[in-house]
């Protein structure tokens, strides 16, 4: 092999997206503490306790989580672009189904090519009583910008919360 061919060959794996970029998500499923947190973040992720879970974009796509009788499952999804300016970078998106319902439906949560806004954590509150699971939903306007966050109650919702919702409570400033 040529110097210039073994000189290709080590520029290749910088030629790519920068790895510190990627989002991981971090899934805590806390079961003695009747929550779940799902957050977003940016490598390299400096603690992670003993319940957590820290997945690289894209290296898992499902997980689940049982707290007081509902079991939430987390579903990733890569959307990758055969040509254009999107190509080199894939979406990140995820959907969140407690028991059979759907709660959160293919919603985007790191950098994506449309630069549209991201939903950076849910969080959720699964009573022992059975009574209604409160979620906290934080938005922001790009993947690593400012979060905003906000409550809803599951019951509340008539619909999955989707990239249309996430977009709406970003805007809101």
């Amino acid at each position: 092999m040529t110097t210039w061919g073994l000189l290709l060959l080590l520029a290749l794996p910088a030629a790519g997206a920068d790895q510190t970029d990627d989002p991981m998500i971090r899934w805590d499923c806390d079961k003695a503490g009747n929550r779940l947190i799902m957050e977003m973040v940016r490598p390299p992720v400096a603690k992670v306790n003993g319940r957590e879970l820290v997945l690289l974009s894209g290296a898992q796509n499902f997980e689940q989580c049982h707290v007081n009788g509902a079991s939430w499952t987390l579903l990733v999804d890569l959307i990758e672009y055969d040509s254009g300016p999107c190509e080199p970078l894939p979406d990140t998106i995820v959907s969140l189904l407690r028991n059979d319902r759907l709660v959160v439906s293919r919603v985007h949560i790191g950098y994506n090519c449309f630069d549209q806004p991201v939903m950076s954590a849910l969080r959720v509150s699964e009573p022992i009583d059975g009574a209604n699971p409160r979620l906290e939903v934080c938005t922001a306007l790009s993947y690593g910008a400012d979060n905003r966050c906000y409550p809803l109650q599951l019951w509340d919702m008539k619909k999955a919360i989707d990239n249309d919702v996430i977009s709406g409570h970003a805007k809101k400033r």
